[in-house]
This record gives structure tokens, C-alpha cells and sequence, in this order.
């Protein structure tokens, strides 16, 4: 499973069914990889009066989950999904969120995510909670 942000910050908010959520893919001992943009959008976060979390309690919070970094591979695939969308017209999706796509484009893995819409406008499969 690819972790978004809006996941992240919705456990950091002890939000009931995306901490069963995480129980249930931990129970399925199914991996949750945490790519690297997202890891800037929760320091973004942190760093903004959007959150009183501490940066870290979100440090602390990031440490258990194995990063995807952005390469080349992955640049190329977060391009073609992001043209891919905008040749459907599919509204204005952001490159961050792109990279989060490819990375499940190559892992054929899905998005969990309360942000449904734009990675659906990328083609991707999308968990939610």
C-alpha cells in the first residue's frame, strides 16, 4: 500500500477508521511504503500552523515505514500519468501527487488516501477508509 499524506495526518489526528485501517493492513501484513513527497508534505504541514503536531512527533511517526524515493523511473512514469489526466481533462493535479502515482504504478500497488479524486484522475488504484 502507498501511504498518502492525507492518511498520515488523519492518524496523527487519531481519526478511528484510519487507525483501523492501519490495523487491518498490518494484520494482512501487507507492506506501507511512504514515498518521499509525501514525507515533505507532513513536514510541510508541521512546519505551518496548519497541525500542533511537533516535528518530532511526526519524525517519530514517519520512522516505521519504508521510503520510496523519487528516480528517474519514477519521474518518467509521474510525466505520462500527469499528461495522461490532463489529455482527459481531468482537472489540475498536482506533481507531488503524481509522483505518489507513479510509485503505484510501478509497485502495482494501490493509493490509500482520502483524496480519492486526483489519484483516480491518474489512473491508479485507490484504497480509502
Amino acid at each position: 500500500m502507498i501511504l498518502d499524506a492525507s492518511y498520515l495526518f488523519d492518524l496523527m489526528a487519531e481519526d478511528p477508521d484510519a487507525f483501523e485501517k492501519g490495523r487491518a493492513l498490518v494484520d494482512r501484513g501487507e507492506m506501507q511504503w511512504l514515498p518521499t513527497p509525501v514525507v515533505a508534505e507532513a513536514y510541510y504541514g508541521v512546519a505551518t500552523a496548519r497541525s500542533d503536531t511537533t516535528e518530532a512527533a511526526l519524525r517519530n511517526r514517519l520512522l516505521g515505514y519504508p521510503r520510496i524515493d523519487v528516480d528517474e523511473e519514477v519521474a518518467r512514469t509521474a510525466g505520462t500519468l500527469l499528461a495522461n489526466a490532463a489529455d482527459r481533462d481531468e482537472g489540475d493535479v498536482g506533481a507531488n501527487d503524481a509522483y505518489i502515482a507513479a510509485m503505484a504504478e510501478i509497485l502495482d500497488d494501490a493509493v490509500l488516501t482520502a483524496n480519492v479524486d486526483d489519484f483516480e484522475a491518474l489512473g491508479v488504484d485507490v484504497e480509502t477508509y
